[in-house]
């Protein structure tokens, strides 16, 4: 690892991951805020009004009358899937693709730099910020819930559904990262980033539809954050966080050892 080229990429890339953190943070301390058992009450009653597909698809079918339940549906069908990933997309081929296709990476190779910790660096970067956007979050609406609610959150199952979705994203932003390593046309590989992450997401809706398209739920990983299980069960949290983590990670070690193999033409 590189620590000034770290702290470059940080600062680089600071506007556009408070742009996404503000769009979160916007969600998650309204939906806090808002929270009250005849609220919830109130928010199931309108989104029974829609088609029942709608309501499956979107994971709203349940609100739930506490507020971690209420969070769960609220925040982890939708909002919290599809903003982070449009950030991970964008910030994976902007580190690696997009240097490469505008020939800038040729002045970090020519840095006393190996590959290996020049792509290592990206990744971190990478990872960082996704770490951040979550876990500032997740600080947040504890703090507002402990301050307004005090007692109602569980806490430790909420930490436990965020580690899940954490370890997904991981697996997800390991992929897009990958994308970026093994295509060096920077628009072909927001393309294709943006795809996959239109598949998984798309794949995840469907299989919520009911319970025949159950099976959907192997076409992807986002699937492992099932708010029901993880709220209820402390092992299905711990083993899937957990080997999503692992998954993830060992694709960052795999697109770094592809880095440091190719063949760059810049």
């Amino acid at each position: 690892m590189n620590r000034q080229l770290l702290k470059y990429n940080l600062k680089a890339n600071l506007s556009m991951f408070l742009s996404f953190l503000g769009i979160t943070l916007m969600y998650s301390t309204i939906a806090t805020a808002m929270f009250d058992e005849e609220a919830s009450a109130l928010m199931q009653q309108f989104v029974d009004i829609l088609p029942e597909p709608i309501i499956n698809m979107m994971g709203f079918n349940n609100f739930g009358s506490e507020l971690t339940g209420y969070l769960a549906a609220y925040l982890y069908g939708f909002i919290m899937f599809i903003f982070p990933m449009i950030f991970i997309v964008m910030l994976a081929n902007k580190l690696i693709s997009k240097q490469v296709d505008d020939t800038s990476m040729s002045y970090l190779l020519t840095t006393p730099n190996s590959r290996v910790k020049i792509c290592t660096t990206q990744a971190l970067t990478l990872l960082l910020n996704v770490f951040a956007l979550i876990t500032i979050n997740v600080l947040i609406i504890i703090i507002i819930s402990v301050i307004a609610f005090p007692g109602q959150l569980m806490i430790g199952r909420f930490i436990g559904l965020n580690f899940v979705l954490l370890s997904a994203l991981i697996i997800f932003s390991g992929l897009t990262f990958l994308v970026s390593v093994l295509i060096s046309d920077y628009g072909k590989a927001v393309g294709l980033s943006s795809g996959l992450a239109g598949f998984l997401f798309i794949m995840n809706m469907i299989k919520n539809l009911n319970d025949d398209l159950d099976f959907f739920k192997y076409t992807t990983f986002l699937s492992l954050v099932d708010s029901d299980k993880i709220l209820s069960s402390t092992s299905y949290t711990l083993i899937s966080g957990g080997v999503a983590m692992i998954i993830g990670i060992s694709v960052y070690v795999l697109s770094v050892m592809i880095f440091n193999k190719k063949s760059l033409t810049i």
